[in-house]
């Protein structure tokens, strides 16, 4: 969708303030009155917080997709699997019940997949209901009268996203490299007229390439200078079936001097994917120590390119390319390559941990 933000005008923004309304957050005394002004900005980066999204107050794709999903109360409509998959936090809360009472739905990521209806129908089974896979009043009435019996907070399955890897090195990996940004979306501009977007496929390609290398099945999500939606990407990345989802992004700063690594993995809600937060931790420490970079450590995000694949997916962005050393490391082949080497490093580094 077109971004919306402070200034603009119009249904798209009346949408977005009932949805915020409805949510409870603060509209201001203005209220819905179709201008996206300072009470609707901060009402959106309240809301972005609390879905631990990146909280700029602009109204993209991923806070979009949000939005929408945060109205789905459970009991609304009937769940059950479908393609595309039914979506919202009426599927949240039913698979962090699940979770609760012991039945393995996969990641909580309030997509309703075939784990989901697994786990659904093994419970519908064990408490003598209708084994239709279809979340209904009596299923929801029985999860909830058998949540009350479990300790508050206490999980009979184990935090992940969809399983772990089981190799234990890059032979026979199964991994997609995915580099954000592309086409119109040029991202930030960074150094001697560097684009994110271009930054970010040179290390995604010099990364498959290394992986490649090391006997690993790779894909590249993003092969050339497109635009690309968080569900064409998604779709693009499941249909390969990786183990290991990687997706490359830069940061940019007005400030010439922020500069460091960060890596971000899935969390959501009461939910942390333990693979993917791993694996970001032993890439970024790579990045760190090997290319002397600032430790802006790992953080749980629900960003769509770590939510929409169900593997171990990690976001990672090595540096800014708005610094003058970072950036204009990037402007060399060998800059390119040190932080794929140490993208891979950190990999390597998780497989031997496992």
């Amino acid at each position: 969708m077109r971004p919306v933000s402070r200034g603009n005008r119009g249904k798209e923004v009346l949408d977005i303030q009932k949805r915020l309304r409805g949510l409870d957050f603060f509209l201001g005394r203005e209220g819905v009155d179709g201008f996206f002004g300072p009470n609707t900005e901060l009402a959106v980066k309240a809301f972005q917080q609390q879905r631990l999204l990146y909280a700029d107050g602009v109204v993209g794709d991923n806070t979009w997709m949000e939005l929408v999903e945060a109205g789905d109360t459970l009991g609304d409509r009937l769940l059950y699997l479908r393609q595309p998959p039914m979506r919202g936090d009426d599927v949240l809360a039913i698979q962090q019940i699940l979770d609760e009472l012991g039945f393995d739905c996969g990641a909580e990521d309030g997509i309703f997949r075939q784990q989901t209806e697994d786990a659904l129908i093994e419970f519908q089974r064990n408490t003598g209901l209708n084994t239709d896979g279809m979340v209904g009043e009596a299923t929801i009435a029985q999860l909830k009268r058998l949540k009350k019996a479990t300790p508050e907070g206490k999980k009979t399955v184990p935090d992940r996203h969809d399983g772990y890897v089981k190799l234990v090195g890059l032979r026979g990996l199964r991994v997609a490299v995915d580099a954000l940004r592309g086409g119109n979306d040029m991202g930030g501009r960074g150094v001697a007229g560097l684009l994110e977007k271009d930054i970010n496929l040179s290390v995604a390609q010099a990364v498959r390439r290394l992986l490649a290398e090391a006997g690993a099945d790779v894909t590249l999500v993003r092969e050339s200078d497109v635009a690309m939606s968080p569900y064409e990407r998604a779709d693009a990345a499941h249909a390969f079936s990786p183990e290991i989802y990687l997706s490359i992004a830069h940061g940019w700063d007005r400030d010439p001097e922020v500069a460091g690594a960060a890596t971000y993995y899935f969390r959501r809600a009461t939910y942390v994917a333990e693979s993917g937060k791993r694996l970001a931790g032993y890439i970024v420490k790579s990045l760190v120590e090997g290319l002397n970079r600032v430790d802006l450590h790992t953080h749980g995000r629900s960003y769509a390119c770590l939510r929409e694949i169900p593997c171990v997916a990690v976001l990672v962005e090595p540096g800014f390319i708005s610094n003058a050393h970072e950036g204009g490391a990037l402007g060399r082949d060998e800059g390119v390559m040190a932080e794929a080497e140490a993208i891979v490093r950190g990999i390597t580094w998780f497989l031997e941990r496992l």
